[in-house]
C-alpha cells in the first residue's frame, strides 16, 4: 500500500491501495479522489487496474450527477494469477472542475 499523493486537474489521489483478501479471494484496488479546493465538483470518476504488462483486469466508472469533493472508487475482483508481492498499476481517470483527470500509481499487491 502506498499513500502517495499526486495532484492535477483540480483534484489531489492519495490513499492508493492494492491487496488481497484471502477470505474471499478477492484482490482489491482503492484510492480517494479529493477536490483541491473542497466544492463538489468531482462529476466522474474511473478506476482501472492493469497487470505489469499493462493488461487491463478490470475497470468502471461512475458519473455523479451532483458532484462530489471526494470519492473513494474501488474494484474488486476474483484473484485469479494475480498473488501478494505482484506489481500492478492503478489508473483513476475522470473528470473535476470541467477538466479531465488521469493518474497512475505502480503498486505491490500485499494482504489487506
Amino acid at each position: 500500500m502506498t499513500n502517495d499523493s499526486k495532484a492535477g486537474g483540480g483534484v489531489a489521489v492519495t490513499n492508493w491501495m492494492a491487496c488481497y483478501n484471502s477470505a474471499d479471494e478477492m484482490v482489491v484496488l482503492s484510492c480517494t479522489v479529493t477536490t483541491n479546493d473542497s466544492s463538489p465538483s468531482i462529476v466522474g470518476v474511473g478506476l482501472v487496474l492493469n497487470n505489469n504488462s499493462g493488461t487491463i483486469l478490470a475497470s468502471t466508472y461512475d458519473e455523479l450527477s451532483n458532484g462530489s469533493e471526494s470519492v473513494s472508487p474501488s474494484l474488486n475482483i476474483p484473484r485469479g494469477s494475480l498473488q501478494v508481492g505482484v506489481t500492478v498499476m492503478g489508473v483513476v481517470t475522470g473528470e473535476a472542475e470541467g477538466d479531465h483527470f488521469f493518474f497512475e500509481q505502480e503498486l505491490v499487491i500485499e494482504n489487506c
